[in-house]
C-alpha cells in the first residue's frame, strides 16, 4: 500500500490535486517544483575541532537545482570556542550545508561576549577552516580602541586577526 501511494504521490499532476490517506497528506500547491521554504530553520554542527557551531534565521529558502545551499533572511551564527562564544548576523545570507561555509551580506555584525565588535558590510565564514574573512571595509572596536581597515581575516584556531589594505588604529589616551 505505502508502495501505491508513493508512486501517485511522484506520478500526480501539479493542477493541485491533493491526495490524502491516514499516512500521508501531499498538496502540490503548497509545494514549489523550484523552492522549499522553512520557517525559522536552525543548522547545527561541529567544525573539525569537534566544536560546535549554529545558525538561524527567520527563514531560509532551498532550491532544488542545488539541495545544500540556503538563501536565509537575517540569519544569526554562533561559534563556540573552548574560550567563548562569537555570534555573527547580517540582513542576508547564503548557507552551504555540504561545505559549511556561511556567506553574509547587508550590515553583518561579529561580536563576542562583549568587549569585542566588528562592523562590515559583507564577510564569510568557513566553519572547517574556522576563518571569518571579508574584503569589504571593516570597523572594529574593542577596549576602547578602534580600527578601520579594508578587508579582514580572523583566523579562530589561532586567535588571530589580520587587517588588509590601509588600516588604522586609534587607541585610548592614558
Amino acid at each position: 500500500m505505502m508502495l501505491m501511494l508513493l508512486f501517485i504521490k511522484s506520478t500526480s499532476n501539479k493542477n493541485g490535486m491533493k491526495i490524502s490517506s491516514n499516512f500521508i497528506s501531499y498538496e502540490s500547491k503548497q509545494i514549489d517544483s523550484s523552492s522549499q521554504i522553512l520557517k525559522k530553520p536552525l543548522f547545527m554542527g561541529l567544525d573539525k575541532k569537534e566544536q560546535p557551531f549554529k545558525i538561524s534565521a527567520v527563514q531560509a529558502i532551498r532550491y532544488n537545482d542545488d539541495e545544500h545551499i540556503f538563501n536565509l533572511d537575517q540569519p544569526f551564527g554562533e561559534i563556540e570556542t573552548s574560550n567563548e562564544k562569537f555570534f555573527i548576523f547580517g540582513k542576508t545570507g547564503i548557507f552551504d550545508n555540504e561545505k559549511q561555509k556561511l556567506f553574509l551580506s547587508g550590515d553583518v555584525e561579529f561580536t563576542n561576549s562583549g568587549t569585542m565588535k566588528f562592523n562590515t558590510a559583507k564577510a564569510e565564514f568557513d566553519f572547517n577552516k574556522q576563518v571569518l574573512s571579508g574584503r569589504n571595509k571593516i570597523i572594529g572596536q574593542q577596549n576602547n580602541s578602534t580600527i578601520k581597515a579594508e578587508g579582514f581575516k580572523v583566523f579562530n584556531r589561532e586567535n588571530k586577526i589580520i587587517f588588509t589594505g590601509k588600516s588604522y588604529l586609534t587607541l585610548p589616551q592614558k
